[in-house]
């Protein structure tokens, strides 16, 4: 499932395509949907905003479409009447003068007006996201709260009301990066370890949106590069890299399942 940064590198992209541009064509796969096809054509495209790991595309007239890629969803943008060769089903299209945006496969698709958006089950509840956030504050302020101190880190980072757009590689990679077991729990720990831990996170979320999905830091990037390592070999801290050395200690990766998904960590660095 896309995370929050691949999730806010798709909304950068559609905005650059549609976004303050008329809609000249729309396009819904759902028959519920069809409707809103005439109400939004020739209707200007005023924003596009990700919010964790759901999209929201607003238009003049105070309407937005709400989606959610879940697991198998997948943007385009392609020049105007241009398809990729894709297998997957069309969802949605919202085409302008030049160029269109097209999600495929998604299962969550909404139209919404603007109450509907403040009340939205999804929109309404979820925690900060971590890649809107421009300090720890409002991280620190949910380690806090008794609706969350007293959760293991494992479950937490798999939960949007806790910190929204983080999803299963991101949560290795931050409790890796914070040196946090993943079966501790926030009131367990110093203040200056929680800290730790709200940098991390915002670190971690905005190095893998700037540098699109690598969560490594980048002077160990440029040496794996240098080595001959392949992406997969430099993208991460220990996500997917069960059996091999820790980029900080040596100790071997191991590999769990937690909360119904596999995470990584190094048990040197996360005693």
């Amino acid at each position: 499932m896309p995370e929050g940064p691949e999730i806010h590198r798709q909304a950068d992209q559609i905005r650059e395509a549609v976004s303050g541009k008329l809609c000249r064509y729309i396009f819904f796969y759902h028959e519920h949907l069809k409707p809103y096809e005439k109400e939004l054509a020739e209707t200007e495209i005023t924003s596009v905003e990700a919010f964790g790991k759901g999209l929201l595309i607003s238009f003049e007239n105070r309407k937005h479409i709400f989606s959610h890629n879940q697991l198998y969803g997948k943007w385009f943008v392609k020049p105007a009447g241009e398809y990729p060769g894709t297998g997957r089903s069309l969802r949605l299209e919202i085409q302008g003068d030049h160029h269109s945006a097209l999600l495929y496969s998604a299962s969550e698709i909404e139209v919404l007006d603007d109450e509907q958006v403040h009340t939205h089950p999804y929109l309404s509840r979820i925690g900060p996201d971590v890649l809107r956030c421009e300090d720890t504050g409002p991280v620190e302020k949910q380690l806090q709260s008794s609706s969350f101190k007293n959760r293991s880190f494992s479950a937490l980072l798999l939960d949007q009301h806790f910190l929204a757009g983080i999803g299963n590689y991101l949560r290795s990679e931050i409790l890796f990066h914070a040196g946090i077991h993943p079966s501790e729990k926030p009131s367990k720990l110093s203040d200056e370890k929680l800290a730790h831990f709200a940098k991390s996170a915002l670190l971690i979320a905005h190095r893998s949106y700037r540098l699109k999905g690598i969560t490594l830091d980048e002077k160990r990037v440029n040496e794996l590069k240098k080595a001959g390592k392949k992406r997969k070999g430099y993208r991460h801290y220990v996500f997917g890299r069960e059996g091999q050395p820790c980029h900080i200690c040596g100790k071997e990766i191991i590999k769990l399942r937690m909360g119904g998904r596999r995470l990584y960590l190094c048990e040197q660095c996360q005693r």
